[in-house]
């Protein structure tokens, strides 16, 4: 018998479990973003009263965003102390991660779309972008420019309007939507939810070595700072975005299949086998 007669013969018989992220986890995850986030707080804090100058304060920065977004693997430390089945597990993992990219892409790819047209011009080199310096210091409503500009500490290409740079934040748009239109699934307990980051995992994956090899075959031609300063622009920020989306394409996967086995079946059987 071929696929389509297959599918044909499957009969609905409910909807998927209602998953939501375990309390263990949902409190780990606030407690590490108020830990993180507020570092950042800091380091802006004491750049804006002269303690830090931008160099320092935006790279401490860069790097404690780097560390905080694997904060999904807080729900593996929950799994010790909770009987927490292995789908519940990789759900609070999936929800984590879409929940820390889409907060990057609330609080620095989009406003930084939206607004750096217009906010930056003739910055070519470190030194241009330190000219701002007493400008950001003046009040705090000028701080908006140390935030957008904060990637230029190691990546030129934030503040120098490059194309490519600029095409590739744009996705930041389509994830926002694909994040929200997975807890829309979720609530209604929609059996094709973990569709949402198995069909979009490959999108990060592409953008950021696009990202990443863009400038490496170009040289390193935006990069102002030494190797340490590269490897931070272009490994510690980024591998995130390539390996992660792939793993939780896998975790998503398998989801989905648990969903289908609960609502499906053939039958007497399973739709599906278990893995």
């Amino acid at each position: 018998m071929n696929l389509s007669a297959q599918a044909a013969d499957l009969k609905m018989v409910g909807q998927p479990i209602d998953r939501s992220i375990s309390q263990t986890s949902q409190q780990r995850f606030l407690l590490w973003t108020l830990f993180w986030w507020g570092g950042v707080g800091v380091c802006a804090f004491l750049f804006y009263f002269g303690v830090f100058d931008f160099l320092f304060s935006t790279k401490i920065s860069l790097y404690g965003i780097s560390i905080w977004l694997n904060g999904w693997l807080l729900a593996l430390l929950a799994q010790k102390n909770e009987s927490r089945s292995k789908m519940g597990l990789y759900h609070d993992c999936l929800v984590i991660w879409m929940l820390s990219y889409a907060i990057t892409n609330i609080f620095w790819e989009i406003p930084w779309v939206i607004f750096s047209p217009f906010v930056f011009s003739n910055l070519n080199s470190i030194d241009d972008v330190l000219t701002y310096t007493d400008y950001m210091r003046e009040n705090l409503l000028h701080m908006y420019w140390w935030m957008l500009a904060s990637f230029s500490s190691v990546d030129l290409r934030t503040v120098n309007h490059n194309s490519t740079f600029y095409t590739i934040e744009i996705y930041a748009f389509a994830n926002v939507l694909s994040t929200i239109y997975f807890f829309y699934l979720n609530k209604k307990r929609s059996p094709f939810r973990y569709l949402v980051p198995v069909l979009s995992c490959g999108a990060p994956a592409a953008a950021t070595f696009v990202f990443s090899f863009s400038e490496v075959f170009a040289n390193f031609e935006n990069m102002p700072g030494g190797v340490a300063d590269i490897l931070l622009a272009l490994v510690w920020t980024q591998y995130q975005y390539f390996v992660f989306p792939l793993i939780f394409g896998y975790l998503g996967y398998q989801l989905f299949l648990d969903d289908w086995q609960q609502c499906y079946v053939k039958g007497e059987k399973t739709a599906f086998s278990d893995s």
